[in-house]
């Protein structure tokens, strides 16, 4: 018999322990990857009036700015814009953080702190960056033109499914109310199927979650853009 004892090297149960820091940041990753798909419905339909705001906002006060600079109005009005302008962005980014349940980096909790003792004039002075200014007027803009586009789409894809889904009860209720058949002219007469109409129901309502399915594809990949697009990283420190 072999009596030797076989040990484990002492570094070798360390080794094998996942780091705690990465634990959290993979979990982070997983819950983004995964927003709730009502709420990104909601976020595209309400972002289009937002937006309008927005841009009535930036091209309002920046025109405002520059036609009352000879009165020295114009130069703090520029300011307050600004900042209201970061305000927006700032807002848009947290929004966007928490539908997809993205943590809130820590860099920007203590540059704020720096600015909670100045007054309003130092706020607006020191909180004024003109390569920040420029972004977030590009920001805007962008938003400005994709809400408009993920708006259409998601609104188009939502009603396809929708529609395909409830077809057979509006069918009926048109049909006993009305006495209108608008399945007179469908795909089905068009190719000369012979299905009966339950058939036709089952088809319509198959079709209808699999456009469903493909509507949650969609509108998951348009808020993976917008976050792109508004610099919102999954990565807690990782800044852009």
């Amino acid at each position: 018999m072999n009596d030797k004892l076989y040990s484990m090297p002492m570094g070798a149960l360390d080794s094998m322990h996942i780091p705690a820091e990465s634990q959290p940041q993979s979990k982070t990753r997983k819950r983004g990857a995964s927003p709730k798909t009502y709420r990104s419905i909601l976020y595209f339909l309400i972002s289009l009036p937002l937006t309008i705001v927005y841009f009535v906002f930036m091209v309002t006060g920046l025109t405002l700015s520059i036609a009352l600079t000879p009165i020295f109005i114009g130069i703090p009005l520029f300011f307050a814009v600004a900042k209201g302008l970061d305000y927006i962005v700032q807002f848009e980014q947290e929004l966007v953080r928490s539908l997809l349940d993205i943590p809130r980096p820590s860099e920007e909790a203590r540059s704020e702190m720096q600015l909670e003792g100045a007054g309003f004039l130092q706020r607006m002075k020191l909180g004024f960056h003109g390569a920040k200014f420029a972004r977030n007027v590009m920001l805007i803009m962008g938003r400005f033109v994709s809400s408009i586009i993920f708006f259409s789409i998601t609104v188009t894809v939502v009603a396809a499914a929708l529609g395909l889904i409830t077809l057979p009860v509006l069918h009926q209720i048109f049909l006993q109310t009305m006495d209108l058949n608008i399945l007179e002219n469908s795909v089905f007469a068009l190719f000369q199927i012979d299905w009966t109409l339950s058939q036709q129901y089952i088809s319509y309502v198959v079709a209808g979650f699999v456009v469903a399915l493909l509507a949650s594809w969609v509108i998951r990949m348009l808020m993976d853009v917008q976050r792109r697009m508004l610099f919102v990283s999954y990565e807690e420190r990782q800044q852009y």
